[in-house]
């Protein structure tokens, strides 16, 4: 996925992130990779964290792959860090927890 997420495409990412949320098996992680988002509002931000609840109901961790330190510090600004797990690659976002 690229550009932007905002109020104006919400519905849209909420429909994309939970659809592949629900096929997602425990233990397996479900992988969320956003290095190509160039934005990411606050209504986002809360779908996945709220996605993130749901998975791990199910005991699956949701996990992202981005390297813009702008989202790492938007989500511990938030206090989501311990909700939505950064890595820099999906191989590593992969790696079972350990």
């Amino acid at each position: 996925m690229g550009g932007d997420i905002d109020a104006s495409n919400e519905a849209v990412w909420r429909r994309l992130v939970t659809r592949n949320a629900a096929v997602a098996i425990a233990p397996g992680p479900f992988v969320v990779d956003i290095r190509d988002i160039d934005f990411l509002g606050s209504c986002a931000y809360a779908v996945l964290a709220q996605e993130s609840v749901k998975c791990g109901r199910r005991g699956v961790s949701m996990r992202l792959v981005t390297s813009q330190p702008i989202v790492a510090r938007t989500i511990a600004a938030c206090g989501l860090r311990r909700l939505l797990p950064m890595y820099t690659s999906v191989e590593t976002a992969l790696v079972p927890a350990g």
